[in-house]
């Protein structure tokens, strides 16, 4: 490939925030380095809390590109096939940057960035910043609010010291004045369950893993009042399309910090052994659980442990 040939930054299927920021972030490193080829674009249709964000900082999404085929392309924010743009088996991809767990099986990619922490926006940034970039200030915004959404406002157990440090350059560089109002905007833009049927509440933020054969997906609802969603009409949606080992809905209450997960799936018995706990008419409730990568994710992987 020649520095000439365009580059596209693409996140997952469904993007979340972090998904188009950290895209964004991307181009915006690449163009400040020299590097005028890299395009951030979008795969899918954004969510309203992504509209609303970069509607609030002036700056336009990401053009929208349904199939990435026949592309050089930079994936951030995912690895699994399955969250992976449509046409991704006939793209070149050059590059993956992401926060989650590694699979890479399928593709090799010239250059991998994959550190645990709460956010890609978060891994982005410091790019930025080991490279002494001052970042716009619609970016910077932009990448924080990312942050934010992501570690649920740095109380995540997903949170870690580089997403608080970043975050702290991100504020100084941005036009927020007061990060605890932003956040408290952030939650009750996403709290618009009640307007959803109930495939488009499991399908908004859902995530697919591969646990020693057996693929289970993730999908969090995360509330300031859970009691608010119809749990029975979540439940009917998963019993009619069910074909995975377990789906889980993880309910997840903001302001108590718990969560409710809804179970569908024929490994039911072997996750209530892990748990310790009965899933009554298909539901059981966690206290101080509400991270799908840290908590939820690990309770899969002893389901599915070898003996």
């Amino acid at each position: 490939m020649n520095s000439k040939e365009k580059v596209y930054i693409v996140g997952h299927k469904r993007p979340d925030l972090d998904s188009v920021a950290s895209a964004l972030g991307y181009q915006t490193y690449m163009n400040l380095m020299g590097s005028f080829n890299y395009y951030a674009i979008v795969c899918d249709k954004v969510n309203p809390l992504t509209e609303w964000i970069f509607n609030e900082f002036s700056t336009r999404l990401p053009q929208f590109i349904p199939d990435i085929s026949g592309m050089n392309v930079v994936l951030v924010d995912h690895t699994f096939s399955q969250s992976r743009p449509k046409g991704w088996e006939n793209a070149d991809i050059l590059e993956v940057i992401d926060h989650h767990d590694v699979k890479l099986e399928d593709i090799v990619p010239k250059k991998i960035l994959i550190r645990p922490c709460g956010a890609t926006s978060t891994l982005v940034t410091q790019m930025m910043i080991d490279s002494n970039i001052t970042i716009p200030e619609n970016i910077a915004s932009i990448l924080l609010a990312a942050i934010i959404d992501d570690t649920l406002n740095f109380k995540s157990p997903t949170s870690t010291e580089l997403d608080i440090e970043m975050g702290k350059h991100l504020l100084a560089m941005s036009n927020i004045s007061d990060i605890e109002k932003l956040a408290e905007k952030i939650f009750h833009k996403k709290d618009q369950w009640e307007n959803m049927d109930a495939k488009e509440i499991i399908m908004r933020d859902i995530k697919y893993e591969e646990i020693e054969g057996n693929i289970v997906a993730i999908s969090q609802v995360e509330s300031l009042d859970i009691s608010k969603i119809d749990e029975n009409r979540i439940i009917n949606e998963l019993k009619d399309t069910q074909s995975l080992s377990l789906h889980l809905v993880m309910l997840t209450d903001l302001s108590k910090g718990d969560c409710k997960l809804l179970v569908v799936g024929k490994d039911i018995q072997k996750l209530e052994e892990v748990i310790g706990d009965k899933i009554i008419n298909n539901g059981v409730y966690l206290p101080n659980v509400v991270s799908r990568k840290k908590q939820i994710l690990p309770i899969l992987e002893k389901v599915y442990k070898k003996e």
